[in-house]
């Protein structure tokens, strides 16, 4: 067969079942059709990158190329197969023998056959990430010298994170704490013996977890010159999916597998790069030209999606990025009301107001499942949900957790309902069980007592000097007693818990500080209340143990969702939260041009999620414990976008 990588590949020549021309618009006919090398393909969001995909790897086989010389390499087995079924629907049941899976699913069929040749047996096993934490686990109980501060030591889930982390980005331990975890540097040294070890238990025992099927594929194709001809003569077609999603590791991969041949063809969105928290790399879009000298560049930027008032918005706030490849969306939908910006007072007044956009949209016919409300963080739409609830609208939560879900959350929420009701034996049972020493017995027979009696004025009643949990006992009373000064606000409430609590919550949460933060907020939505029973009413939501959809799950749901989790997905209105400073960006980013410009791209990702209603919501205020009400000006990324981009306003839709 000749070599289908050449110029000469006659695609004009060759009869076609498909309709290229009807079916595609230009650049994506000119991506599919390309002849070969390296293409970089730019697809803005709801640009049909999946469609442009599908197609060229019905065109490489019906253009003579083998089937099992094409490699499609995605971040999910499911999208792979998904698309080359849809392939295999276009053309026939030659596309079954199209190679197609992840990263890790490509490393491992790689390293069964070539293993050996550093050192595994073809047997080798995957560990899971159970195996992975109790290996962890073993070695940091084993090490020698022994760990001196066992008990603020991270646990084994995070030294873990670290570990893997390290790995993907090419960096050390030391520096995915600087980066990540900057609250546990000072057990830099520790977790580096422990990963040293963990290494070695691995290449002793003929084990691999999946951070190794990238690595050691690397040292496969890098180390042995005839493994890497003959794989990359093999599969003499790549095409990847969400580039901009892939770590070093994997950007390393794909530029050894086309070693030969060079035809590799990418796609992704550097617009849609926000993933760096999970190890992923914007520079590996960006610089894919340099590493594939010759490369063709292809934007996608008819957008299928969203109307034109949206687009202006979008595009106005991309325009503003430090850097990226220059795009401009456009589409054909020109039928749409103009985006909508409104600036409540207040976080309760913004729930109040998606409320009344909610029964508009419903009495214009817009299903509730085909509305989105997206925010940055989990603890931002926790107001709205209590609204929601008390309004009787049921809704779905993706990212973060919901308020009552969330296990500090409800320890610190269980404090107040004891000052409220000292006879709320569940609450007082929970609080109990967060003392060492008090176990679900012991903390239930004290919670009868309490509920029965009250709560004592000498802690020794209940618990006499000798029982172990006697002094963790005595400073919770004492923490009851100083909370039953009726003349101090609620806020100093909350924060004398949370100062109470913080010891706990460190011992419990490797990733405290975030939680931390998250009871902080707690505290604050306090600031508004002067009845502390009025305060537990409006937080309390539906129970943990009943279903998570919120009340009446049979209704089509609301889909409450953090941005990240929101990527890929439509919806035909869009509220965004809380867009204002302090919450997008994040405070956390400010210092970093890198972190801030990934925030940028939140707000990108956020706004082309919308089919036809586009609505910014940015309170004028926030309530802080210590200096009130604070004026929030709206997000920058919002600012800088023409005000006539906007509509004020007017009830409707």
């Amino acid at each position: 067969m000749p070599d289908f990588c050449s110029d000469s590949m006659m695609s004009a020549t060759r009869s076609s079942l498909i309709d290229y021309d009807s079916d595609l618009n230009a650049p994506q006919r000119e991506v599919v059709t390309a002849a070969g090398g390296s293409i970089l393909v730019i697809a803005g969001a709801g640009s049909g990158k999946t469609r442009t995909i599908v197609y060229r790897v019905a065109w490489l086989v019906e253009q003579g190329a083998d089937p099992s010389s094409i490699l499609l390499m995605t971040f999910t087995r499911k999208a792979a197969e998904e698309m080359l079924t849809r392939a295999a629907e276009l053309l026939d049941d030659r596309v079954s023998r199209v190679s197609g899976g992840t990263f890790h699913s490509t490393g491992n069929q790689l390293l069964r056959r070539y293993g050996n040749l550093i050192g595994f047996d073809s047997s080798f096993s995957i560990m899971d990430q159970g195996d992975s934490l109790e290996t962890v686990d073993h070695i940091k109980k084993s090490l020698t010298p022994p760990l001196l501060d066992l008990k603020s030591f991270p646990k084994n889930r995070t030294i873990s994170a670290i570990i893997s982390r390290a790995v993907n980005t090419g960096g050390s331990v030391f520096s995915a704490l600087r980066t990540r975890y900057p609250h546990f540097e000072r057990f830099g040294e520790d977790i580096d013996r422990i990963r040293v070890q963990y290494e070695a238990h691995k290449r002793s025992h003929n084990l691999m977890d999946y951070d190794d099927l990238l690595v050691n594929t690397i040292r496969v194709l890098e180390e042995h010159e005839h493994v890497r001809e003959e794989v990359s003569s093999r599969w003499r077609h790549l095409l990847v999916d969400e580039y901009q999603d892939t770590n070093r590791l994997q950007a390393q991969i794909v530029r050894l597998l086309a070693s030969s041949h060079d035809n590799v063809m990418v796609v992704g969105d550097d617009s849609q790069s926000v993933y760096s928290f999970r190890g992923a790399d914007f520079t590996n879009i960006m610089e894919f030209p340099d590493l594939f000298p010759g490369t063709k560049v292809v934007k996608l930027e008819e957008n299928y999606r969203s109307t034109v008032p949206i687009l202006a918005v979008t595009n106005a706030i991309i325009s503003q990025a430090a850097t990226g490849y220059p795009k401009r969306l456009f589409t054909r939908k020109t039928e749409g009301p103009l985006p909508l910006a409104v600036r409540p007072y207040s976080e309760r007044e913004q729930s109040q107001f998606v409320i009344a956009c909610l029964k508009e949209l419903e009495s214009a016919g817009i299903r509730r499942d085909d509305i989105a409300v997206l925010f940055r963080a989990g603890f931002d739409s926790f107001d709205l949900e209590g609204e929601l609830t008390r309004n009787e609208v049921p809704f779905v939560k993706y990212g973060g957790f919901k308020f009552l879900e969330s296990r500090h959350i409800k320890d610190v929420l269980a404090y107040l309902k004891v000052l409220n009701n000292y006879k709320d034996r569940l609450s007082w049972a929970r609080i109990l069980r967060i003392l060492p020493g008090i176990g679900v017995k012991t903390a239930l027979k004290l919670a009868d007592a309490i509920a029965e009696a009250g709560v004592p004025k000498d802690p020794a009643i209940l618990a006499p000097p000798g029982k172990k949990y006697a002094a963790h006992f005595a400073r919770l009373i004492d923490l009851m007693h100083s909370l039953k000064n009726e003349s101090s606000p609620i806020s100093e409430k909350a924060e004398l818990i949370n100062n109470y609590y913080f010891p706990f919550l460190e011992q419990t949460f490797d990733n405290y500080p975030k939680r931390m933060r998250d009871l902080e907020h707690l505290a604050d939505l306090t600031v508004t209340y002067k009845s502390l029973n009025r305060f537990l009413n409006d937080m309390a939501l539906e129970p943990p143990d009943t279903d998570t959809s919120g009340p009446d799950s049979r209704e089509d749901p609301l889909v409450l969702s953090t941005i990240h989790s929101a990527k890929g997905l439509e919806w035909h209105t869009v509220i965004i939260i809380w867009a204002v400073e302090g919450r997008i960006p994040s405070p956390m980013s400010l210092d970093s041009p890198d972190e801030l410009e990934e925030e940028r791209r939140l707000i990108y990702v956020a706004t082309t999620r919308a089919k036809h209603n586009l609505v910014v919501v940015s309170p004028q205020t926030r309530m802080d414990r210590q200096q009130g009400v604070i004026y929030t000006p709206q997000s920058r990324f919002f600012d800088a976008v023409p005000q006539e981009y906007f509509r004020s306003y007017s009830r409707t839709f």
